[in-house]
């Protein structure tokens, strides 16, 4: 059998996988550059603009702006479970020994290379009182591939293994949205300032791509080989849906505030359009290598590949729920959260995520930010930002780096800015 023939058997389901995530468009993402700066603990300190991602109950705050404006907002997220910068400058070009391989297969999960991107873009979006109006996009997706298929690339072969194929994964989707949010206070006991709010978003799909199935086996022998498997995604664009947030705040003292907010509490997102089922299939049972030359190879593996029409279809945008905590204490800001999904998507993960931040403000035109994030889809990282805020004028920037602060230890990294104003 061709070495070619073996090759495209074995690697078509991680083909698949990479189309199925670069394939998405926008993803539900919260990369404010100055969330990002803290670490991404945020949700009891947005104000303005910024609470309509966060909570929108945060606008009724007394502290909230009168007026505030994102007139660009961006911040884009590649990562990957394995590999680091270091890594890739000690092994990228050279002849890998036995030791060298055995660190790079070390360095890989026992449930596989773990890959994301994602993103946010806000414009032209803004606050006037307790109301904010966002318009923006969100993209991004994931991909896993199983260690086998590294083991296979870079061991070879070894006879009577049994390699299986059946958790490589990806998914990735996208959305533009439009926004309105209001939050206000309610009279209580137990807070100095308790407030409620909502937000209500118009969501058009721009792309949804998920592999469905993939079950791949390879089993080698003395004589021959065993393979088999079949595959399956789905490709969609979407129509007008509509999504539902809500939280409530409450600042228990001069120095503490609590907030809590729920995403996508209900929502609804109908893909009818262009959607597309793509399946596939190899079979090849006991085929003995020295039994066939290479005109006989298509009548003793079979294999095939369609695409047909799909039926429209509806999903949900995943739950999110932020619980965070703000400590102000002079020329610093200290914020904590905790978040937690209730599905693993694309979008977020039932892998709980907890961070910390600060901003020291000692400079008032220069705020300095930093900040520590551990669980989620990001796994560790660490983060540092700072903005320049002369007058109502807003620049922020922001940088996080998966892993420790050293760069080369990185195993992926979040970049973000925004310009703005804020009165």
């Amino acid at each position: 059998m061709k070495r070619s023939r073996l090759q495209k058997s074995i690697m078509i389901c991680l083909i698949f996988s990479l189309f199925v995530l670069f394939f998405s468009g926008r993803l539900h993402g919260q990369m404010t550059a100055r969330a990002m700066g803290m670490g991404c603990a945020y949700t009891a300190l947005a104000r303005g603009v910024h609470a309509a991602d966060w909570n929108p109950a945060n606008l009724g705050f007394p502290d909230n702006p009168k007026f505030s404006m994102s007139f660009v907002a961006a911040g884009v997220q590649i990562s990957n479970n394995s590999f680091t910068q270091n890594m890739y400058n000690d092994y990228v070009g050279k002849y890998l020994t036995a030791g060298d391989v055995a660190d790079i297969l070390s360095s890989i999960p026992d449930n596989g290379l773990r890959f994301g991107l994602r993103g946010t873009v806000r414009m032209l979006s803004f606050s006037v009182g307790k109301f904010a109006l966002t318009f923006g996009g969100d993209f991004g997706g994931y991909g896993n591939i199983e260690k086998d298929v590294f083991e296979l690339m870079f061991e070879g072969n070894e006879l009577y293994k049994s390699y299986t194929f059946d958790h490589i994964d990806a998914s990735g989707e996208g959305i533009g949205l439009i926004g309105l949010s209001y939050g206000d206070q309610i009279p209580v006991d137990f807070a100095e300032v308790f407030t409620v709010g909502g937000t209500f978003n118009l969501i058009y799909g721009l792309g949804y791509a998920k592999m469905e199935k993939s079950d791949f086996t390879l089993l080698l022998n003395d004589f021959g080989f065993n393979l088999n498997g079949e595959y399956e995604s789905r490709t969609a664009t979407g129509s007008m849906g509509w999504g539902v947030n809500v939280g409530a705040a409450a600042k228990m003292s001069e120095k503490l505030t609590l907030s809590l907010s729920l995403s996508n509490l209900i929502s609804n997102l109908p893909w009818s359009d262009d959607v597309k089922i793509s399946k596939g299939y190899i079979d090849a049972d006991s085929v003995a290598i020295l039994d066939f030359d290479d005109d006989e190879e298509d009548d003793l593996i079979a294999d095939s590949s369609w695409t047909v029409d799909g039926s429209r279809f509806s999903g949900r945008l995943p739950v999110q729920m932020r619980l965070g905590a703000l400590y102000e204490e002079g020329d610093f800001v200290m914020t904590a959260d905790y978040a937690q999904g209730f599905r693993t998507t694309a979008w977020v993960s039932t892998t709980p995520q907890v961070s910390f931040g600060t901003e020291w403000r000692k400079v008032k035109w220069l705020p300095l930010r930093m900040g520590v994030l551990l669980g989620g889809r990001f796994g560790f990282g660490t983060s540092f930002g700072l903005g320049i805020r002369p007058g109502g004028f807003i620049w922020d920037l922001a940088i996080m780096n998966r892993g420790f602060i050293s760069p080369g230890s990185s195993k992926g990294f979040v970049v973000a800015t925004e310009l703005g104003m804020e009165l």
